[in-house]
């Protein structure tokens, strides 16, 4: 199951803390779980709640192999190597640094 699949089941947003992955979790197991299907709807029941554990299941793996970076960001991030990173591909180059003399003026 991918995670935009598992995203959809539980109606999550891209972005999405713990709490709310569980909370929707949740709700949608209380919605879907077999024991509150109507008469006759038990099978439908049955494999929305399957897909909806495996979609939890599949969200919070991917949580879970997450590598968060542990670093504090206390210094201003280098704007040239934060554009280098994202956007350059060797045909369009930077904005020019600031020239230091401008600012003896």
């Amino acid at each position: 199951m991918t995670l935009d699949k598992a995203r959809e089941l539980l109606g999550l947003e891209l972005k999405a803390t713990r709490k709310e992955i569980r909370a929707a979790y949740r709700r949608a197991a209380r919605h879907w779980h077999p024991d509150r299907a109507p008469a006759g709807s038990e099978e439908e029941y049955r494999e929305k709640m399957q897909q909806i554990n495996a979609a939890y299941q599949r969200i919070v793996q991917f949580i879970e192999e997450y590598r968060f970076e542990l670093v504090d960001k206390s210094s201003p991030e280098d704007l040239q190597q934060w554009w280098r990173d994202r956007f350059f591909s060797g045909v369009w180059t930077p904005p020019p640094p600031p020239d230091p003399e401008e600012d003896q003026e």
